[in-house]
């Protein structure tokens, strides 16, 4: 049994991937599978991952724009794999299984995240797969005896390189440590092109991710020594990294200081910068970090966060008084660096009547919104570089934005895309969902507040609670601010004093 030999024994005969030409890459533990053909999308968040197009093997969708995978499918010529941008060009098909069909998403892999001591990688996608569910992770761990259902896109007893999702059930022998030892058999055999493919636990009809491959013997599968009888494997257990999985896929909205709460920047009456960290226990910490530009910043227009540099840490988006539109990198520290010119749209920002930003696309880059002098919306995908690509216009609403007294974007709903909350002329509240694609949808009124938006001062948004949901920030007519906690669903909850600065709020000029 696969629990009663060493990793040695296992590692000595085991190929890292299948490849996808005739020839085997170079030996290494890793996995694929054979097993009968999966006819519906059940299990449509398992990955195939291609190499360079030399190599591939399988992932699962943990979040929509991560998927974990097993380390050894990016080994780089027997080195183990290195934390960043993978060595060789990575793309990752998800929601299909069936790979010679349309549908689901075809992404390149931008990030490579390894952990630390298990046989696992967390694979960032450079955008977003919408409308593929991620695989549900177990709270248990797996027992002996247990029967896991097991997925991948790797070889079978006849196929070199398949183009069908297959899975096989396997039963759990043991578990050692973060080993799942699994018994196969005649129908049940990881094999090569499988390297970090779902093992799952199927609980009231819903499958939930309990490990990923890892090792097999690979009895039986197609071109392993025929006098190889051997069908076990071992899975690298996953149900207890829920905490690493979510803070790898996490990131806060608008966070300057690197802390993964959304931070405050305003411009007070005599024109300087400063910036106020945010604390999820009361808002924001009393802390206040002056920016370098002196009294320079009196003459800005208007001033929008977010990041536009895809550093995790978020950048400052200001119009000056020439109708030029500046970036200022966010340095991690609760600081902003120099200014530089976004060559989009030249000296027509002047014209802008109100300037938001979110990632409105889903790529994890900001984009910003801007309502032009007709009434009209239009986006401007950022490019990653603190530049951003020529408008789209955005379609719902037609020319009535302009009558928009204020525009904060931000993720209020959890799914990963920025949204919009729109203060109407009447003075009340509405939130517009992002579709994904750079477009929002019809609007839906926010109860909270009423009518009374119409007073308030100055209006942002950002992950000040660090719960991955948009909140308001606001300034009410009397100077004190005010923050209404996102709700996950589009909406908001009622008002929470924030006791910092008492009335000194009303002094601010521009607020993001």
């Amino acid at each position: 049994m696969p629990g009663r030999r060493s990793r040695a024994a296992w590692t000595t005969g085991l190929l890292a991937a299948t490849t996808l030409a005739s020839c085997l890459v170079t030996a290494a533990p890793a996995t694929a599978l054979q097993g009968g053909d999966v006819k519906d999308e059940t299990y449509a968040f398992t990955a195939k991952i291609n190499v360079a197009d030399v190599q591939a093997c399988s992932g699962v969708l943990v979040d929509p724009q991560w998927v974990l995978s097993d380390k050894s499918c990016f080994a780089n010529s027997g080195k183990p794999v290195q934390a960043g941008k993978p060595a060789s060009k990575t793309t990752v098909t998800v929601g299909r299984t069936d790979l010679t069909q349309k549908g689901g998403k075809v992404v390149e892999a931008v990030e490579l995240v390894p952990h630390a001591d298990r046989d696992v990688v967390m694979v960032k996608l450079a955008h977003r797969a919408l409308g593929i569910a991620p695989a549900k992770l177990a709270a248990a761990a797996p027992a002996a005896g247990e029967q896991l259902t097991v997925t991948g896109f790797g070889r079978t007893k006849t196929e070199w390189v398949p183009d069908k999702l297959h899975s096989s059930v396997f039963t759990v022998d043991s578990v050692t440590g973060s080993a799942v030892n699994l018994n196969g058999s005649d129908q049940a055999t990881i094999c090569q092109g499988d390297a970090g493919g779902p093992a799952l636990r199927v609980k009231d009809g819903i499958p939930e991710l309990v490990a990923v491959n890892s090792r097999s013997w690979q009895g039986g599968c197609l071109g392993t020594d025929a006098r190889e009888k051997r069908t076990g494997a071992v899975d690298v257990r996953v149900d207890d990294l829920s905490e690493w999985i979510r803070k790898t896929a996490f990131r806060v909205q608008d966070d300057v200081t690197g802390d993964g709460i959304a931070d405050l920047a305003a411009i007070w009456a005599d024109g300087t910068l400063h910036l106020y960290p945010g604390d999820p226990a009361k808002g924001l910490s009393g802390e206040n970090i002056a920016q370098t530009g002196g009294t320079s910043w009196k003459s800005m227009k208007q001033l929008a966060k977010g990041d536009f540099t895809n550093d995790g840490i978020a950048d400052l988006m200001a119009i000056w008084t020439d109708g030029t539109l500046h970036l200022y990198k966010g340095e991690g520290k609760g600081k902003f660096g120099s200014a530089i010119t976004v060559t989009e749209g030249g000296r027509t920002w002047d014209t802008m009547k109100q300037l938001t930003v979110g990632d409105y696309d889903g790529d994890g880059i900001a984009d910003v919104m801007a309502v032009w002098s007709d009434g009209t919306l239009h986006l401007y995908k950022g490019k990653g570089n603190g530049q951003v690509a020529p408008q789209a216009k955005v379609n719902t609403g037609g020319d009535t934005w302009g009558t928009v007294k204020l525009l904060p974007g931000g993720d209020f709903n959890g799914d990963g895309i920025a949204d919009l909350m729109a203060v109407w002329s009447d003075g009340t509240l509405h939130y517009y969902p992002g579709d994904g694609t750079g477009q929002v949808a019809k609007q839906i009124p926010v109860p909270v507040g009423g009518d009374t938006w119409g007073t308030v001062r100055q209006l942002t948004a950002g992950d000040y609670t660090g719960d991955g949901i948009a909140d308001l920030m606001a300034i009410w007519t009397d100077g004190t601010l005010h923050l209404y906690e996102g709700n996950g669903t589009g909406g908001i909850n009622t008002a929470t004093s924030i006791p910092y600065g008492g009335s000194t709020w009303k002094t601010m000029l521009q607020f993001a």
